[in-house]
């Protein structure tokens, strides 16, 4: 059963996640994917990177020995196929890009088990991808610009068996890439910080997960947040 995808104006508060241990004092909401399986939001307009913007999320990748596949976090797929899809290398030694018609590998070690921060700048001739801050590749593979039937996290509901053994959290889409201080800046706050400064991106955000209620909030405006 797909989870309910709220169109509203986003309420930016981050959740402490007792499951899943961070070193800093900042813990982003947590869905545990090992635990709950996959689930899936409604497909929307504003998931469609095709024309730029930027992914973020923190995974952890629990599984002890080669599941036999690259174990997907995220997947965007409609009825002519995935227009993006995120996965790690099932050595958990990288992370893949997909869409479509190809892949891109990315190595980055995430054997620990720990939460680590990914995120992915969509360029006008390619993709960034940063882990825990640091830049650790680029491609000229692009979101792909089709129907989507629905955004997947964790892995499709239909196929269990290939799902993530581990954990994603806070996951957030801007419409605009990311510069990378503000990538190293506030992969550790909230993107309105009741303590510090705002996000200077804030404006760009379009979605973000509340992985406590099941669901992915997306922003009505980009002009104004609460």
């Amino acid at each position: 059963m797909k989870s309910r995808f709220t169109s509203a104006m986003i309420a930016l508060a981050v959740a402490m996640a007792p499951t899943v241990a961070l070193a800093q004092s900042y813990t982003p909401d947590v869905l545990e994917v090992s635990e709950t399986g996959p689930i899936a939001f409604d497909p929307s307009p504003k998931l469609d990177l095709s024309d730029g913007g930027a992914i973020e999320f923190w995974v952890a990748a629990n599984w002890p020995a080669d599941p036999g596949y690259d174990p997907p976090v995220i997947i965007n797929i409609g009825p002519d196929g995935i227009l993006y899809q995120v996965s790690i290398l099932r050595d958990r030694d990288g992370l893949v890009f997909a869409n479509a018609n190809d892949e891109d590998v990315f190595i980055g070690d995430l054997s620990d088990g720990n939460l680590h921060h990914v995120a992915l700048n969509i360029m006008e001739d390619g993709v960034e991808v940063y882990l825990d801050g640091a830049l650790i590749g680029t491609s000229d593979l692009l979101p792909l610009s089709l129907p989507s039937a629905g955004l997947f996290v964790g892995g499709l509901e239909t196929e269990e068996s290939a799902s993530l053994d581990g954990a994603v959290g806070q996951l957030r889409f801007w419409s605009q890439p990311l510069k990378e201080d503000e990538i190293i800046d506030f992969r550790l706050r909230e993107v309105l910080d009741p303590q510090s400064d705002d996000h200077p991106a804030a404006e760009y955000l379009v979605a973000q997960s509340d992985f406590r209620e099941d669901e992915l909030l997306v922003v009505e405006s980009i002009e104004k947040l609460p």
